[in-house]
């Protein structure tokens, strides 16, 4: 399997891509300057649940880079 034999640079990629996900969900926002009602608002109904994407996307990534590794270094103290 390809992305078994990459998977660091696949966690690293991914890891950027959720960096960059968390600028434009959470410090962009707050930034700029959209009236309440507005889309780009910060407590508009669609950031909100960009965020709460954000931070389920988050956990699912942490969760997969340390069952991962945590895997890999128990095959290797089997062996």
């Amino acid at each position: 399997m390809e992305i078994g034999r990459h998977k660091t640079a696949v966690f690293v990629s991914v890891g950027a891509l959720l960096a960059v996900n968390y600028w434009l969900a959470v410090i962009r926002p707050r930034q700029m300057n959209c009236a309440p009602g507005e889309t780009c608002h910060v407590d508009s109904p669609a950031m909100r649940i960009n965020r709460g994407l954000l931070w389920v996307s988050v956990v699912i990534y942490a969760g997969a880079v340390t069952f991962t590794y945590v895997a890999l270094w128990w095959v290797r103290m089997q062996s």
